[in-house]
C-alpha cells in the first residue's frame, strides 16, 4: 500500500500547485499519516530519545586539564559554540574567548554576563587578525567550530565554502603552531568526511580539514584532535525546514521516501569536544564520535509527524536529492565483519584501529594519513584559485591526489573487503544502485590494488563487464594485463 502511495506522490509532486493535483496529494498524505499512525510511528517525535541522550564526561579529568587555562572558541556564537561556552563555565577555566565573525546575536546574552567570558569579533580568513587575537589572548586550548555548514549552500557558493572551511581552518592551525602557548586544538568535523572520496563541496572541505589536522599533529608539540557530528537536532537545517513548512507552507517537501538520517543533541556535541581533551595523544590526531546513535530515522516520518501535529491539511511531496545531498551511500563504507557495531560516521579503515572510552559510549580512532607535502601543495593551489569552477576543480582534484596518497598507507586486504562488501551485484540490484553512482571513488579503490594479490579478493567484480567498463580513470588494457 505505502509503495503505491509513494509512486503516486512522485508522479504528482511536480504539479503540486495545480488544484486537483494538490487535493489528491492532500488525500495521499492523510492516508500515509493514517498508515504510519496505525503502526505507532507518529506517537512521539522521531528523535525524542536522541534529544534526551546524555554522553559521559569524566568531570575531574577534564577539569584537571582545563584548570586555570584560557579557552578560545571559534564560531563561539553558533549553536555548538554557545553550548561549549556554557559547558566550559562549569570548569575552573581562567578565561573563555568567544571568537566569531558575527556580533550582537541573542546567543551572546546567554554567556556574556559572565566576567570571564570575552567576545572578540574576527574573521578566521584574516590571518593577521587571527594572530593578533591569539597573541593578545594567548589561549591554552582552542576549539574550532567556525564553518560554513550548509551542504546546499556549499554547492552554489563553492569559493566561499572552501575559503571559510579549509583556508580558515588552516589559519587556525597556523596560529596554534606559531603562538607557542596552545596545548590542544579540537576541531569539529562531520560524518560526511568519513567517505573515502567525495565530490560534494561541504563534505570535501571537511575531509580536507581532517587531513590538515592529522598532518600537523604528527610533527607538532600541539595536541590535535577532532570530533565528527551528525545532524545536531538543536541546529538541524532539515528539522527546521520540515517543521517550518508543516506550520506555514503550502506543502512539505522531502527528498524521497526511504531517506534516513541519524542525529544527536547539542549537549552531546559539546561534551564530545571536551572528551577530546583527555583522549588526545602526542603526534596522533585522535578522532571521536558518539557510539550509540540508535537507528536512523526516515525523513518522511519526520515530515508526517510534523504535519500530524500541526493540525493542518498540507500535502507532502518528493523533490529528489538537491545539490549537496546527491551522492549515493556506499555499502562498503561500513565494516560488515562486525555488523553489531556498525556506525555511519566511521569508515572501514578507521574502524579497524578504533576503541571505546571507559563508559563505552564514545568511539576513539584516527583517520588514515595522507602525504603532507602533497597536502601543502593542494592548499597553495586552493588559496590561488579564482572563481567557482576553478575552486571546485582544484578541490576535487586535490582530494583525489590526497586520497591516492592515503590509499598507499592502508592494508590492501581492507580495500578488497570494502569493494566486495560494497559492490556485490545482488546488493546493488536491491539498492537500485549502479557502479557509476559512486563516481571516482570506486576507480580510486581499485587502482590502489594494482599489482597486488588482492585482486583475487574482488575477482568476480573485476570480471564483471558492467564494473570493468565503469573504471574510466584506469587503463583497462593495462588493468587486465596486471590481473591476468
Amino acid at each position: 500500500m505505502e509503495q503505491e502511495i509513494y509512486k503516486s506522490i512522485w508522479s504528482l509532486s511536480p504539479h503540486v500547485m495545480d488544484k486537483p493535483t494538490y487535493t489528491e496529494l492532500q488525500r495521499l498524505t492523510r492516508e500515509l499519516v493514517r498508515l504510519y499512525d496505525l503502526e505507532g510511528r507518529l506517537d512521539e517525535h522521531p528523535f525524542s530519545s536522541a534529544r534526551e541522550r546524555v554522553l559521559s564526561l569524566p568531570f575531574a579529568l577534564v577539569n584537571k586539564e582545563l584548570t586555570n587555562g584560557t579557552c578560545l572558541i571559534t564560531g563561539g556564537l553558533g549553536c555548538v559554540g554557545t553550548a561549549l561556552v556554557e559547558a566550559l563555565l562549569r570548569f575552573d577555566v581562567r578565561r573563555i574567548i568567544v571568537l566569531d565573525i558575527r556580533t550582537d546575536l541573542e546567543a551572546s546574552a546567554k554567556v556574556f554576563g559572565q566576567e570571564n567570558v570575552v567576545n572578540v569579533t574576527c574573521d578566521i580568513l584574516d590571518f593577521s587578525a587571527v594572530m593578533a587575537v591569539f597573541s593578545s589572548c594567548r589561549p591554552d586550548f582552542v576549539f574550532h567550530t567556525a564553518a560554513q555548514r550548509d551542504p546546499g549552500y556549499a554547492e552554489t557558493h563553492i569559493a566561499d565554502t572552501v575559503q571559510t572551511n579549509i583556508l580558515g581552518t588552516f589559519n587556525i592551525v597556523r596560529a596554534c603552531e606559531l603562538l607557542g602557548t596552545v596545548k590542544q586544538c579540537v576541531f569539529s568535523s562531520t560524518g560526511k568526511a568519513s567517505r573515502y572520496f567525495t565530490e560534494e563541496i561541504y563534505a570535501g572541505t571537511k575531509r580536507m580539514c581532517e587531513f590538515i589536522l592529522d598532518a600537523y599533529a604528527k610533527e607538532s608539540s600541539v595536541r590535535y584532535s577532532m570530533v565528527r557530528f551528525t545532524h545536531i537536532l538543536d541546529n538541524s537545517l532539515m528539522d527546521e525546514q520540515l517543521k517550518r513548512a508543516s506550520e506555514h507552507s503550502d506543502y512539505v517537501a522531502v527528498h524521497s521516501p526511504g531517506k534516513f538520517v541519524t542525529a544527536q543533541n547539542v549537549k552531546e556535541a559539546a561534551c564530545l569536544m571536551l572528551n577530546a581533551l583527555i583522549y588526545s595523544e602526542e603526534k596522533q590526531c585522535k578522532l571521536l564520535l558518539v557510539k550509540n546513535l540508535e537507528w536512523p530515522v526516515e525523513s518522511l516520518k519526520m515530515a508526517l509527524y510534523y504535519i500530524k501535529h500541526s493540525g493542518r491539511d498540507v500535502p507532502v511531496i518528493f523533490q529528489g536529492n538537491p545539490n549537496g545531498y546527491t551522492e549515493k551511500f556506499f555499502r562498503g563504507q561500513l565494516d560488515w565483519s562486525d555488523p553489531a557495531e556498525l556506525n555511519l560516521l566511521i569508515n572501514v579503515y578507521e574502524n579497524k584501529h578504533s576503541n571505546y572510552n571507559r563508559e563505552a559510549d564514545i568511539v576513539i580512532s584516527h583517520i588514515c594519513s595522507t602525504n603532507k607535502h602533497a597536502l601543502e601543495q593542494v592548499l597553495r593551489q586552493l588559496s590561488e584559485a579564482l572563481g567557482e569552477e576553478e575552486t571546485k576543480t582544484r578541490l576535487v582534484e586535490g582530494l583525489k591526489l590526497l586520497v591516492r596518497e592515503m590509499l598507499r598507507n592502508v592494508p590492501r586486504q581492507l580495500t578488497a573487503n570494502i569493494l566486495n562488501w560494497g559492490l556485490q551485484p545482488h546488493l546493488l540490484e536491491i539498492e537500485k544502485a549502479k557502479i557509476c553512482d559512486y563516481g571516482e571513488m570506486i576507480p580510486l579503490l581499485f587502482e590502489s590494488l594494482a599489482g597486488s594479490d588482492y585482486y583475487d579478493k574482488v575477482d568476480s567484480l573485476v570480471r564483471s563487464g558492467e564494473l570493468f567498463n565503469a573504471l574510466p580513470s584506469l587503463d583497462n588494457a593495462n588493468f587486465a594485463h596486471q590481473k591476468h
